[in-house]
């Protein structure tokens, strides 16, 4: 007959110690619950999401990147960049050198070499001429005279005698030199016109060859110079090029000025592109794609920010149109107006599209851009970097020999519009995964010390169980069994809803910050995984470990109460204070391990406290301080200095002043940093910066948020590179610069003309406190105003600033919920010791003044060091994360903000206390006499 197998009695105390504490159980199952729904959502929603938009690189068409060109292409041009294949730039930098030199040569050359010829000429001719027709005039005239004299009847030796006082005599007269002067002006030009073409012919075709090599061989020493440089700088002669044949598709916009509400004033901008069907697709998320010319379809994300609904009328570019639908472009997941644009805007930037009629009647400049596509699809992203850059230098070659210029160049893997998005879920992801699996460990020591101290109270049933015959193991694993059943269970229904309530959360946050096209909800492995094994497995291995080292002891140990590894039998000395004051010291030396752990939770929550409300305090301060962080209320960037006809261009606005300026890049392993480099004129009144005139060329002055961010004081150097040539400067820092929340460079503007080698008069635009009305629209390329200062700010206000005050909230709660468990052991470790005093006679308040007191001196240190702190660690983040983006602005909290940081623990903490009061009040005081050993 078989045994009845009895059931190990350890089994059927779980279920009283769950009852016995269960609202330390449920305080944690909800804590864990929550933040593993959360942290599954978020993986739900970002593996979904993420998944639709890889699907629509394909269903959508996606881009390989674009390109934008300063004049449209023409069939020839768009043929040879289609191909990949680079143009032979240096010869085309030959033909147009001889083309040049031909033309300008000639007319040069024949100026020059007649000047000197003439001068030459005249000089020798002349002298040369004089004597020659001295010498034939005086035997012409002298023959003429005998002639005469004989004439009048004399013969021919009367006439020879009689002939030099003939001559005299004519000579007196004036008759020989007006004869002279006639036969001179007669003979003069004829002969110098024979002898001036003949010495002209002989010396220029001496002459010629020899100049004109000199010259041609020193334009090819500046093309070979040239060429070099480029070849330097875009490894023209790679020998790992490879041709990269592309499709090319047009994809023109114009940036117009957006009035949604029809008041008359712009609201921002929208970028208008004509309805296509050949790439960039966008998603109908609301109402239908326009058909008429009076018809637009805009971005579902910008239209929910501003209040935009379907049969809602808009004006673009002082055009009306009817909103017939909500889209989602797949290449502007984000609303980022340009490439190098720090944070998107979705708040004052839009996209739209219209019909091709509808994009005609538009006003604004159109901007020729070109996408592309790969014909072999890249492998994997090293495969992408590597076919654009051949690209990119095919397209180089190309645009030169065909006398055009590229405006930009953005290939898909730097276009933070189509990457932003997806990396920030990535992020944010990883991100959710850390501080779960921080918070899981946190609440497996609080667990461990929570056991410990279990294990410790029970030390006689366990040394009696082990001298029954239990193992450690099976003790090992009765005690393991509670943090990993309660976790098990919490990320159980933390899944469940993660996959229901918290998804939906996600999703909403992120279609509130992003435009993402329509998705569907797909099981992910990996976030039950994250989400459920490895809380399991952390609260399994710190509680193990713990729980192992306690069952080291012996039984005799267990049943001694001797579990202490020292074995000082002396209690510390103390000084001679107050009983009271030597008591709570005491509790806090009882209690270090307990401390410390609620140290690292408090540091832990005020890092986060120091985001939710830094970040806050840092917006509102750059919003406050962006009119001051401005050179002027308008700052008009021309296309040119002069019109079309060459003529400079002027406004008649007395509060106008002229500036130059350019965009360089700041290389560095990270990040190739945009720098507005300008050029400031004489004592300006926008760009006060004392001693500006007397910088030398080399010397400039930064901007504080370019000295804050690469860390440059004055003194120092920095070095600044052309983005499409390979040209570096190098400037030295005379000063820096605190009005300017760019990351900016100042020089007076002759030294700006003389280092860009720009004409005399040459510059880029005004500066300007009125609006200049008196400028064409066709010679500007844009007005850079306020708003363009604080749209980042305003962004990131409206996509995270509600969410900071949740998160706020959440900080608090978590700090409570932290204090409440490890004060919640101490009170449990000194139950005996309270009830003892309650025996004595003190009242509950002095119990509590005991306790809590201590308790409370430890919280307020470690708040207030933790705050510091925080802080400290808030701002060393914040810096690593700009870093790796374009601009800087540093994070900023205020005195109040420290405050807050403050108050939000302890506000927390007193919620606590309350709790701890009435526990307090609850022991007994037979509690000492139970457990007297």
């Amino acid at each position: 007959m078989k045994k009845k197998r009895i059931k190990n009695p350890l089994i059927r105390r779980i279920p009283r110690e769950l009852t016995g504490d269960w609202k330390k159980y449920l305080v944690v199952s909800l804590f864990l619950i929550l933040m593993i729904g959360f942290v599954s959502g978020m993986y739900v929603a970002n593996e979904s999401m993420m998944t639709a938009a890889d699907e629509g690189v394909g269903r959508y068409k996606l881009e390989d990147g674009h390109f934008e060109l300063k004049k449209k292409a023409d069939e020839t041009l768009l043929d040879a960049i289609k191909t990949g294949d680079k143009a032979d730039v240096r010869q085309y930098y030959i033909d147009e050198a001889k083309k040049k030199l031909d033309k300008k040569f000639d007319s040069e050359f024949e100026e020059k070499f007649k000047k000197e010829f003439d001068e030459k000429f005249e000089t020798e001719f002349k002298e040369k001429f004089d004597a020659e027709f001295q010498s034939e005039f005086d035997v012409s005239f002298n023959a003429q005279i005998k002639q005469m004299l004989m004439a009048q009847g004399l013969d021919e030796t009367t006439a020879g005698v009689m002939l030099d006082t003939a001559v005299a005599q004519a000579k007196q007269s004036g008759q020989y030199n007006k004869a002279y002067d006639t036969a001179y002006e007669k003979a003069y030009p004829k002969a110098h016109d024979e002898a001036y073409e003949k010495a002209f012919d002989e010396a220029h075709d001496e002459v010629y060859e020899k100049a004109y090599d000199e010259a041609w061989n020193k334009v090819l020493d500046e093309i070979n110079e040239k060429y070099a440089d480029a070849e330097e700088k875009y490894e023209l002669n790679d020998p790992d090029f490879k041709e990269t044949p592309v499709h090319l598709y047009e994809n023109f916009y114009r940036d117009e000025e957006e009035d949604h509400d029809n008041d008359g004033t712009s609201d921002g901008t929208v970028r208008v592109f004509a309805k296509t069907d050949d790439i960039n697709f966008a998603c109908l998320m609301d109402g239908s794609f326009p058909e008429k010319e009076d018809e637009i379809a805009i971005d579902r994300m910008h239209a929910d920010n501003v209040g935009i609904k379907v049969g809602d009328e808009i004006t673009v570019g002082e055009e009306k149109y009817q909103v017939v639908g909500l889209i989602a472009y797949v290449n502007y997941s984000t609303l980022h107006e340009k490439s190098t644009d720090l944070m998107f805007d979705a708040l004052k930037f839009n996209v739209a599209m219209v019909t091709d009629e509808g994009f005609a009647k538009l006003h604004k400049t159109i901007h020729y851009d070109y996408a592309w596509k790969y014909e072999n699809e890249p492998s994997d992203e090293k495969d992408e970097k590597n076919q654009s850059d051949d690209f990119m230098r095919a397209l180089l070659t190309q645009t030169v020999v065909n006398d055009n210029e590229i405006e930009d160049y953005v290939p898909k893997y730097a276009n933070p519009a189509i990457h932003f998005a997806t990396d920030d879920m990535g992020s944010d992801e990883a991100m959710g995964g850390v501080l779960l699996d921080i918070l899981i460990v946190i609440i497996a020591f609080i667990f461990a010390v929570t056991i410990s101290n279990t294990i410790t109270k029970e030390s006689s049933a366990i040394g009696t169980l082990r001298a029954s015959g239990y193992t450690k193991g099976e003790l090992v694993r009765h005690y393991l069994s509670m943090p990993v059943i309660v976790t098990l269970i919490s990320a159980l229904v933390g899944n469940v809803l993660g996959y229901t309530v918290f998804k939906d959360v996600v999703v909403s946050m992120y279609y509130n910050s992003y435009s993402l096209p329509t998705y569907e909800t797909i099981w992910n492995p990996d976030a039950f995984f994250k989400t459920t094994l490895i809380p399991v497995v952390l609260m399994f291995m710190v509680n193990l470990i713990v729980i192992i080292k306690m069952m080291q002891h012996t039984p005799l140990q267990f049943l001694r109460h001797d579990l202490k590894k020292t074995k000082r039998k002396k209690a510390m000395r103390l000084p001679h204070f107050k009983f009271f004051n030597r008591f709570r010291l005491r509790i806090m030396f009882q209690n270090v391990a307990n401390y410390l752990i609620l140290f690292v939770g408090i540091f832990f929550i005020m890092v986060m406290l120091a985001m939710a409300v830094g970040m806050p305090d840092t917006l509102s301060y750059y919003k406050e301080n962006a009119k001051n962080m401005m050179f002027a209320k308008y700052q008009y960037v021309l296309k040119s200095f002069e019109d079309e006809d060459g003529n400079v261009l002027t406004t008649d606005n007395k509060d106008a002043e002229k500036f130059s300026m350019c965009s360089l890049q700041k290389k560095s392993d990270v990040i190739d940093e945009e720098v507005s480099v300008y050029g400031i004129s004489d004592d300006s009144k926008y760009v006060e910066i004392k001693g500006m005139q007397s910088l030398q060329e080399d010397e400039v002055y930064i901007s504080r948020s370019f000295s804050e961010k690469y860390e440059l004081n004055v003194g120092d150097t920095v070095s600044l590179d052309e983005k499409y040539e390979n040209k570096q400067y190098t400037f030295t820092v005379a000063g820096i610069y605190d009005q300017c929340v760019n990351i900016a460079v100042f020089m007076p503007i002759e030294n700006y003309r003389m280092v860009f080698e720009l004409d005399e008069e040459a510059f880029s635009g005004y500066f300007s406190n009125e609006e200049l009305t008196d400028l064409s629209e066709d010679d500007i390329a844009t007005v850079i105003t306020e708003r363009d200062i604080t749209k980042m700010c305003d962004q990131l206000d409206h996509s995270m600033g509600s969410y900071m005050d949740y998160f706020q909230i959440l900080c608090i709660l978590l700090s409570a919920v932290l204090i409440y468990l490890l004060t919640k052991l101490i009170i449990e470790k000194n139950e005996n010791a309270i009830s003892m005093t309650k025996i004595l006679g003190y009242e509950n308040k002095e119990i509590a003044s005991l306790y809590l007191l201590s308790t409370t001196i430890m919280v307020v240190i470690e708040d207030a060091v933790s705050v510091v702190l925080g802080a400290f660690v808030m701002n060393l983040a914040w810096k690593a994360i700009l870093f790796s983006y374009s601009g800087w602005f540093a994070f900023v909290i205020q005195p109040a903000g420290y405050v807050k940081m403050f108050a939000f623990v302890l506000i927390g903490y007193l919620f606590v206390m309350i709790l701890d009061f009435m526990r307090i009040k609850k022991i007994p005081m037979d509690q000492a006499l139970k457990n007297v050993e």
